[in-house]
């Protein structure tokens, strides 16, 4: 009996054992990353409905060194709405008196959070909806003020709702009573007190909805949006992070034209087409095709007839800036790459014929270009805008962009070799200019090479580790197992990281003390080039890597909002120019192609395997033997068993 119960106690504590196992399995480990609250705000943010309607904030929140950065603070207010077909509209709205902003955030219900001295202000623009609900909490007398030109012509149809007839439809109610007056050529519509109290403005209607059902229909909107999301292998804060910036780039995009803000941030209140291509790879990587796909067509209505692209453009009418970064030429590329990636997702053969001409536009750009210059895309100034020369970026991204098109005519049933040789081409030219030393070097420099017979121009890799060079290596350029790959990726990781990061490349002063002036020391680690490093450890199966390096970033955000870059001394987010839409864009692809290992779970279920053999043996031992006992001390008369 005694053995029995030992037996028994056994096979009870491998099945606690096993149990144990099991629950650990499902539940993994603790999530204890968090989005950081004792950090810097944005200043500025966009909200969008994502169809008709966006408004620019101001959330108050002060700007370090303003006048060096070439901006202002300005207290919470509506800065600008851009209505459809009407443009910008001659309108904006002030809240007063609210004291000073100590902390401004986007939440995972697409609502701008403002919170003051006096209380806070909640900003809601629903998805699909033209309705813009301001509701304020304070413990003091503030108002909300809305400016509109006195020629527009209104009717007062009770003391708290008044409506606008020309020249656009458009309603204003509030839940208190509301004042309207002339000032200087505008009419100012005020709603005020203290307590909670709402105003809600209503464009393109003269009905008045109600706050309860905008409230709801926002978060039901949105949750309903991000549910339609490719879901990563991610928990905890680290979701959250997927799909707040997926709720920022859907924010940043013109709903109407399609291109996307580079930040809200005054700074670089532009589309730059490298920075929005990438945010229009990311929504189709996570399953947003529609609003990709506009992006990709105002691309290609803005190609030049050259067929390459301006660098940036203006946000809300899409014209050109004629006169910054002229020229960089990683766009041609990035757009080839772009449409075939949609292509590769949606299998939209009439949408590849529709853009068709504007692939062929930079194809025969491309060509002219590598004939006339030794093989090589020409000069230019992208990725970092500040190095006239044949940069590694441009030159690896148009190689890629190549290979791109060259699927592109395949899937159409075109004669792609051409193209194919083109990319070889270049891809070889590359190969044999940009690698030397054991690394692909930032750029070429131009040198004199005096000879017997005269001399000539030569070009040489410049020696600069640059940690742009990771992402094509990422998209497929080489193989990332390569030895050429992991040499150049060890290079940059080991001259750039940063506290965790990665810097751009040696001496990197821009936020310091040569354009922005928020970083207390060069080299600060900028959060696009980190989550670089994140995607090429996912292609070489460096998971833990690549954790580590998500993390990172969402440790250093402005409540979840990814800035460009991180103090490389105290580690905040520099501010000049957070939230940062592309940094936004590379963390949601980082995200959606992140997988965790493997090895682990094998392990886990080897082991429960492993511990349901032993506890089957062992009870059936126990339980097999009880009913034999009594049979073995019973025999017949003749010496048999019964």
């Amino acid at each position: 009996m005694p053995g029995r119960i030992a037996y028994l106690i056994i096979g009870i504590v491998l099945l606690v054992i096993g149990a144990s196992i099991l629950i650990l399995s499902i539940i993994q480990k603790p999530q204890t990353i968090q989005f950081p609250t004792n950090t810097s705000s944005p200043a500025y943010l966009l909200l969008s409905n994502w169809r008709n309607l966006s408004i620019y904030i101001s959330t108050g929140y002060p700007i370090p060194k303003p006048v060096l950065n070439g901006e202002e603070s300005k207290p919470p207010s509506i800065l600008q709405v851009f209505y459809g077909k009407y443009g910008l509209l001659k309108m904006n709205i002030t809240i007063t008196n609210t004291g000073n902003t100590k902390s401004a955030y986007l939440t995972l219900n697409n609502t701008v959070i403002i919170n003051e001295e006096n209380g806070s202000t909640t900003i809601i623009l629903p998805p699909n909806y033209t309705s813009i609900s301001i509701i304020q909490r304070s413990i003091t007398n503030t108002s909300i003020d809305i400016f509109v030109p006195s020629i527009y012509g209104y009717v007062v149809v009770n003391s708290d709702y008044v409506v606008f007839t020309s020249p656009l439809l458009m309603s204003v109610y509030s839940n208190t009573s509301l004042s309207l007056r002339g000032v200087g050529g505008w009419y100012v519509i005020s709603a005020g007190g203290n307590g909670t109290y709402y105003l809600v403005i209503t464009l393109g209607s003269t009905k008045a909805m109600p706050i309860d059902y905008l409230i709801y229909i926002n978060n039901h909107e949105v949750t309903q949006w991000l549910s339609m999301a490719k879901k990563p292998r991610l928990n905890g804060a680290l979701l959250n992070e997927y799909y707040l910036s997926l709720l920022l780039l859907m924010d940043d995009q013109n709903p109407v034209t399609g291109e996307f803000v580079a930040s809200p941030e005054p700074v670089y209140f532009y589309s730059w087409v490298r920075d929005s291509s990438y945010a229009a790879m990311a929504l189709q990587e996570a399953g947003y095709y529609g609003y990709a796909m506009k992006y990709w067509l105002w691309m290609c209505s803005a190609q030049n007839s050259s067929g390459t692209w301006y660098t940036r453009y203006n946000f809300w009418s899409g014209s050109p800036d004629t006169t910054f970064g002229i020229p960089e030429y990683d766009s041609i590329g990035l757009f080839q790459l772009g449409v075939w990636q949609f292509y590769e997702y949606t299998h939209n053969k009439s949408f590849l014929m529709t853009v068709l001409p504007c692939i062929n536009k930079s194809l025969m750009w491309e060509q002219g270009a590598i004939i006339s210059n030794g093989g090589l895309i020409p000069r230019d100034l992208s990725i970092w805008e500040d190095n006239y020369a044949y940069n590694f970026w441009t030159q690896a991204i148009d190689d890629l962009g190549l290979y791109a098109s060259a699927n592109i005519y395949r899937a159409l049933g075109l004669n792609y070799t051409w193209i194919l040789r083109l990319a070889n081409e270049l891809n070889e030219t590359i190969q044999s200019h940009f690698y030397s030393k054991g690394f692909y070097s930032q750029a070429l420099m131009e040198t004199t090479l005096y000879t017997s017979s005269g001399s000539e121009t030569i070009y040489e890799p410049n020696g600069i580790p640059d940690s742009s060079v990771i992402l094509p290596i990422a998209l497929g350029w080489i193989n990332p197992h390569s030895g050429r790959a992991i040499n150049t990726v060890n290079k940059v990781v080991n001259v750039l990281l940063v506290n965790g990061g990665l810097a751009r490349f040696p001496d990197d002063d821009y936020h310091y003390d040569y354009a922005l002036y928020d970083s207390t020391a060069p080299d600060p680690p900028w959060v696009i080039t980190t989550l670089f490093l994140a995607m090429y450890y996912e292609d070489v199966g460096n998971s833990t890597g690549a954790l580590q390096l998500l993390s990172w970033c969402v440790e250093h955000s402005q409540h979840g909002l990814l800035p460009e870059a991180v103090d490389p001394r105290l580690g905040y987010p520099l501010p000049t120019t957070s939230p940062l839409t592309w940094s936004a864009a590379m963390y949601v692809m980082a995200a959606i192609n992140y997988k965790p290992k493997q090895g682990f779970v094998l392990t886990i279920i080897m082991l429960l395997a492993v511990v349901v053999i032993m506890l089957s043996i062992i009870m059936f031992v126990v339980y097999g033997r009880l009913n034999k006992p009594y049979a073995l001390s019973v025999t017949h008369e003749d010496g048999g068993y019964l």
